[in-house]
């Protein structure tokens, strides 16, 4: 069982991985898969308010949906049972509940854009929602080195990291820089954009990344890129931050979820990575955002 649901992750993982590389764009909002259609924006099934604020301007880097969300919608898929990854790409028009993206070729829900600090700079140990700038999709980073504050090198938190013997992406793609106007930093302990976020659903805490905060409610992208809004006082915001130690008892991410059991082995604050083990005694390399003391 077991290994056919690591199956499943890993060919969710992969389906991802490739849809991101077909989807790739770049800060000009060239993208070939772009839809150009005038699609029905007031398709809104989240129980969240849809006149988000968004504080951009024409030409400002932005995250969102804008190649899934327009397709979806003309296919007439359950918006809210879908996966749509938040590639990054430029504000052409902002609006008060939808704004144009991408040279104006796709109009998406304020509520499912993240504007990017145009002048952002950041420190070594800073946590930083980006996108991956060696692949695309939005993405957690932690800062290993500000010489240069406006183009930080990062590690990547949301990629999966491997072993010495056989290194995943985290490895293959630590200590690169981003480029400048291109991140915000996280808060730790705030209800912004990026943070780490687990919803309890009546049995388990779901893991999810939070888009947007507003009147008593969330919207966020959870397992398998579905975007899904709930009310806040059933989620709880996870600590970038935590003092976790060395034989610490956790919780842990498992695919979609927080599970408990796990026992610290090691942690590398510097990369913001732990080393865990289960009851069962398989071992695995989380980041910080995947691990809690307490739920």
């Amino acid at each position: 069982m077991k290994k056919s649901l690591f199956m499943i992750v890993a060919a969710l993982a992969a389906m991802a991985t490739v849809s991101c590389n077909n989807a790739e764009n770049n800060a000009e909002g060239a993208d070939s898969t772009a839809t150009e259609a005038t699609v029905d924006t007031n398709k809104f099934p989240w129980d969240f308010p849809q006149n988000v604020k968004l504080n951009a301007e024409p030409g400002q880097l932005v995250l969102a949906p804008y190649t899934f969300y327009p397709s979806k919608v003309e296919e007439g898929k359950e918006l809210d049972n879908t996966s749509m990854i938040l590639y990054y790409t430029t504000m052409t028009e902002v609006g008060e509940t939808t704004s144009k993206l991408n040279d104006g070729k796709a109009e998406i829900p304020n509520a499912l854009i993240i504007p990017l600090d145009k002048n952002g700079t950041a420190k070594k140990g800073d946590i930083l929602l980006t996108w991956w700038q060696q692949g695309s999709g939005l993405k957690r980073a932690i800062v290993v080195d500000d010489s240069n504050p406006a183009e930080p090198l990062v590690d990547y938190l949301d990629l999966d990291y491997g072993t010495d013997e056989k290194p995943g992406l985290g490895q293959k793609d630590a200590n690169k820089p981003l480029k400048p106007s291109s991140f915000n930093v996280i808060a730790d302990g705030q209800w912004q954009p990026g943070a780490q976020i687990a919803y309890f659903n009546g049995k388990e805490w779901e893991a999810g990344t939070l888009i947007h905060e507003q009147d008593g409610k969330v919207i966020a992208q959870m397992f398998a890129a579905i975007i899904k809004a709930y009310p806040k006082d059933k989620c709880k915001l996870i600590p970038f931050k935590e003092d976790i130690k060395e034989g610490d008892k956790v919780f842990a991410t498992f695919t979609s979820s927080y599970r408990d059991g796990y026992t610290v082995l090691k942690v590398d604050n510097a990369i913001g990575r732990v080393w865990v083990k289960d009851q069962h005694g398989s071992e695995s390399v989380k980041s910080i955002a995947e691990v809690t003391k307490s739920l």
